[in-house]
């Protein structure tokens, strides 16, 4: 069974964006960028992006649901990550800054 938590609080997987309507949402699957630091290109930030899994889940999976939260809100980029996920209280986390490359 696939165990998939969007978001912890909808507060925490994504703030307004800082320019509302710039970039419309994307569908799920779209192409995100990811960077575990800042990325290699200008961007404009749109804001914070995190997803819960289940510890069952896989990194890839779970990390697909971090991009599809970015895909929300009209990101191409996701930087921030670190190296990987961190596990907290049971469940596996991914959380970064979703972004639009200028």
């Amino acid at each position: 069974m696939l165990l998939l938590s969007s978001c912890l609080a909808s507060a925490a997987c994504a703030s307004e964006p800082k320019n509302p309507g710039k970039y419309p949402p994307r569908q799920p699957g779209c192409e995100i960028q990811t960077f575990p630091e800042e990325p290699s290109y200008q961007t404009d930030n749109i804001g914070p992006v995190q997803a819960s899994c289940d510890e069952s889940i896989p990194d890839a999976e779970c990390l697909r649901e971090l991009k599809d939260q970015a895909c929300k809100l009209g990101a191409d980029t996701v930087w921030g990550l670190g190296d990987g996920p961190t596990t907290q209280t049971g469940k596996k986390r991914y959380s970064g800054r979703a972004a639009h490359q200028k």
